[in-house]
């Protein structure tokens, strides 16, 4: 499966499977930690996706400074 993110809006994140057009919401907390709030079913590839987005963008702003 093909999974992207699709939009990033302060505190989602939005990750399509390109495959069937689902989309899957994540919050990410105060804390960091990336939260899921609909049930689970292509969670693991689709949560592994937002975490690496979270993960090149706070590498981003790391070599900005």
């Amino acid at each position: 499966m093909s999974f992207e993110v699709v939009c990033h809006e302060h505190p989602n994140i939005f990750v399509v499977n390109r495959q069937t057009y689902e989309t899957y919401r994540f919050t990410v907390g105060e804390d960091g930690a990336l939260a899921h709030a609909e049930p689970q079913s292509d969670l693991g590839v689709a949560r592994q996706t937002a975490i690496a987005f979270l993960a090149r963008r706070q590498t981003a702003r790391a070599l900005r400074r």
